[in-house]
């Protein structure tokens, strides 16, 4: 599955950079997040997200960590998860670039995921909408939260 889409942001860019770093920010603007903290693991530093789920097979209440790589301040960065679970996995990775419009950023993201597993049955007309409207509920949430 594929995502593209620009959100304009009427603040700075170093702003919106940094927001999108910041977890409680990502806490308040992600759906149903209930928490959000970095944690250091063997392999890197995190961001570990609790998300609830109630969708399709996906109730339930997950830990998400999400990596940030590709930095380069403030115009671009990449997230990457892979949450796994009994129900399967998801492999996704989310590319944003960030562009001054006078006083706007334009934040313009690229996103990919594939799922394996039981959470692969469930068929994408029926996934992508759900992924959309949590997307522009983000974008939503995540532009009060950085022009608070």
């Amino acid at each position: 599955m594929d995502f593209t889409g620009e959100q304009r942001i009427p603040a700075p860019r170093a702003t919106v950079f940094n927001a999108l770093l910041n977890p409680e920010v990502l806490k308040k603007s992600i759906p149903n997040c209930q928490s959000a903290e970095y944690v250091d693991l063997p392999n890197g530093r995190y961001l570990k997200l609790n998300i609830t789920l109630n969708f399709a097979i996906l109730n339930g209440s997950y830990d998400v960590f999400l990596q940030t790589t590709d930095i380069v301040e403030p115009s671009h960065l990449v997230l990457v998860a892979e949450p796994r679970s009994s129900l399967g996995s998801v492999s996704a990775r989310c590319s944003v670039d960030l562009a001054e419009e006078g006083t706007i950023t334009l934040l313009s993201y690229k996103a990919t995921a594939s799922l394996s597993g039981k959470v692969a049955a469930v068929p994408e007309l029926i996934v992508k909408p759900a992924v959309k409207g949590m997307l522009d509920q983000f974008f939503k949430n995540f532009d009060k939260q950085v022009n608070a």
